[in-house]
């Protein structure tokens, strides 16, 4: 999440283009009404203090806060992410989670019946 409250997702050949992560950009935009880019993401926007909440996403965690990144000796913190989410993040997993469990009306073809 930005200091504008967009959510960024970071663009990188050396990041999957896992279904966790296709799931929270549309939950993102279509759920949340969210602003959200895809784009490289430098860790120089990242020590000036340009994002609010950093997570990670995949399939078993869904979305996991992140409060720190270590970068050789030097901590960059982020404001929400030590204790818990930060209330974007908990946002876009209460409603990831309430979809996969049947809480919140899936998107068409998100869900099969298996009978």
């Amino acid at each position: 999440m930005d200091a504008d409250g967009n959510l960024v997702i970071p663009a990188s050949t050396s990041i999957l283009p896992s279904i966790t992560r296709r799931s929270i950009h549309y939950v993102a935009e279509n759920y949340l009404g969210l602003k959200v880019t895809e784009r490289e993401v430098t860790l120089q926007e990242v020590r000036e203090g340009n994002f609010k909440e950093c997570g990670l996403c995949g399939t078993a965690a869904v979305i996991s806060p992140v409060g720190m990144i270590n970068d050789h000796g030097e901590d960059i913190a982020f404001p929400s992410g030590m204790e818990k989410m930060g209330p974007t993040m908990q946002k876009l997993y209460d409603t990831l989670t309430g979809i996969q469990m049947g809480r919140i009306e899936a998107p068409e073809g998100w869900i099969v019946r298996i009978m």
